[in-house]
């Protein structure tokens, strides 16, 4: 009996031992190394990053293109008639033994940019001692510029100016007891001076000596002084 007892407990020991073995067989890392296996199906392509939706681009207005403003020219290729004309005037003041102011509108016309030529009116007002007058006509005249000082330029002028003037020499009205008028021819020559103003117009003062000096019927006394403007028709 005793032996059966025994082998009983040594039965029992023999499965305890298996089963603590199997366990920690169990929780034991496998340290076997396996050679990698090669994948043998078709490659899976990466994963495209998710594409940004581009902006729309929309089509911009083509700019409008401002119409040139062209002045008309003639067959030689030189400026119109309107963009040579100018006009303007002057006034004459002259103090001593005849007091005389002269308005003196002009219509000129630039033959280059730096010779003109023109007509123009001429109305005086002539007071002498106590007796008054007046003088009218017209006039021809040539400007030349001969050299720029700064802004503006040194003139050549000459001009014939034609007057119906009255007569105030000797046996006049203010002598003799009476008056007469005739008309006369003035020639005078000089020099000025231009002070351009913007693109086109200009101030000018000038100073002139009457070469018909010696008429009875003259209403300048040498020289005389003129200050005038010029405007372009056209800009």
């Amino acid at each position: 009996m005793k032996r059966h007892l025994h082998l009983a407990g040594m039965f029992a020991v023999l499965i305890l031992l298996l089963f603590i073995s199997n366990r920690a067989a169990a929780q034991t890392p496998d340290t076997v190394y396996r050679k990698p296996t090669l994948p043998t199906g078709p490659p899976v392509p990466a994963e495209q990053p998710a594409r940004q939706p581009q902006p729309v681009k929309r089509p911009q207005p083509l700019p409008q293109e401002q119409p040139e403003v062209v002045r008309q020219q003639d067959e030689a290729g030189k400026p119109a008639l309107m963009d040579r004309l100018y006009f303007g005037g002057g006034l004459g003041l002259q103090f001593g033994t005849f007091t005389n102011i002269s308005l003196l509108p002009i219509l000129g016309y630039r033959i280059t940019d730096r010779f003109s030529a023109g007509v123009g009116a001429v109305y005086h007002f002539v007071s002498y001692s106590s007796y008054s007058y007046s003088n009218y006509g017209g006039r021809v005249f040539t400007q030349a510029e001969l050299f720029d000082i700064g802004d503006g330029a040194i003139l050549a002028h000459g001009e014939v100016e034609v007057l119906n003037a009255e007569y105030n020499g000797p046996g006049s009205y203010l002598g003799g007891g009476f008056e007469r008028r005739s008309t006369v021819a003035f020639p005078m020559v000089g020099l000025g001076y231009r002070q351009r103003i913007g693109e086109r117009a200009s101030f000018d003062l000038l100073v002139l000596y009457n070469t018909n000096d010696a008429s009875y019927y003259n209403p300048y006394n040498n020289p005389v002084f003129r200050a005038g403007i010029n405007i372009p028709f056209r800009k």
